[in-house]
């Protein structure tokens, strides 16, 4: 679909869904680096968040397949939008493969999107009303099938996608085939049993920034983790925020090392102040409690420690 062609209305729609898919992943930002709980992503309003804004981009998607061939199935504008999700799904599987090994990315959002597209294909080819009937049941029975029916059979990586196993696996973002893949079926057959979205033009300056990220939506959810992180790691340093945080930490986590250690109290408590102030004045308190932390940074900590430990004795 053409910009010329596009509906406002949804672009907007899915703007809006893009801040509210921006604000849940600033959360893991903000866990990450420890400003808040690292249990926070995980809360059930947070969870029920995560789900309720999937749902929404999945239903959008659907929808935007049915507009997009109303008047006829069209091969080139489905192939070259396929093309692009699955670019970019790859990139997010590269990339976390990279930054996250431990809980890659490996059927996302994107990856579901994807899949459930090429199953939209038969109901896009098919006019009629019982292909879009055809759809609806199926993106329904996609819905309810994990709810019915799992097996340990489907946890191999090589069934897990289609989301009937016993166990979840350990990723990022998890959005299997079913049930997440049925409400794009159910979004592409509704549309088609209603009426058209409104021909409504954004006027106001808010609106038309949500319907420009709405038209661009592939390309800002690629994006917008870098730019959050970035800002936030600014943010933390220049504040000097994260210094204090390592720092926090380093000291909560130092006094009992040493005790269990076989240190007594009073020169534990005399060592870990010791190496706070030391490495702070070697400018590395910053870094004492750090996830990504230099060899020769941690030799210099090291060091330090030993020192302090020496003087504590």
């Amino acid at each position: 679909m053409s910009d010329s062609q596009r509906l406002d209305a949804v672009d907007v729609a899915r703007g809006v869904a893009l801040v509210a898919m921006a604000a849940y992943h600033f959360t893991w930002d903000l866990a990450y680096f420890g400003v808040v709980a690292p249990t926070t992503p995980f809360t059930p309003p947070m969870r029920l968040a995560s789900h309720v804004i999937a749902s929404v981009f999945l239903g959008l998607a659907g929808l935007s397949l049915a507009l997009a061939h109303a008047s006829g199935f069209r091969p080139r504008p489905f192939g070259v939008r396929l093309i692009k999700i699955g670019a970019a799904a790859a990139l997010v599987s590269a990339a976390t493969y990279a930054v996250a090994p431990e809980t890659p990315i490996f059927f996302g959002i994107l990856h579901c999107l994807f899949v459930a597209s090429l199953a939209s294909l038969p109901f896009l080819i098919a006019p009629g009303a019982l292909s879009t009937w055809a759809a609806l049941a199926t993106g329904v029975a996609l819905v309810a099938l994990p709810l019915a029916y799992a097996a340990p059979a489907f946890d191999p990586p090589g069934w897990v996608w289609l989301g009937l196993g016993v166990h979840d696996p350990a990723t990022l973002d998890w959005r299997p085939l079913a049930p997440w893949g049925g409400v794009t079926l159910i979004g592409l057959a509704l549309t088609k049993l209603s009426r058209a979205p409104p021909d409504w033009r954004a006027s106001a300056a808010p609106l038309r920034g949500l319907a420009f990220a709405g038209r661009h939506s592939l390309a800002v959810y690629l994006i917008h983790q870098p730019i959050l992180i970035g800002l936030l790691y600014g943010a933390l340093q220049v504040s000097g925020y994260s210094e204090r945080l390592s720092i926090e930490a380093y000291a909560e986590a130092c006094r009992p090392a040493c005790v269990e250690a076989g240190g007594e109290i009073e020169p534990c408590e005399r060592a870990c102040a010791c190496v706070v102030r030391d490495a702070a004045a070697a400018g590395l308190a910053g870094r004492l409690a750090s996830r990504s932390i230099t060899k020769a940074e941690r030799d210099r900590i090291a060091g330090i420690v030993d020192a302090c430990g020496a003087q504590a004795r």
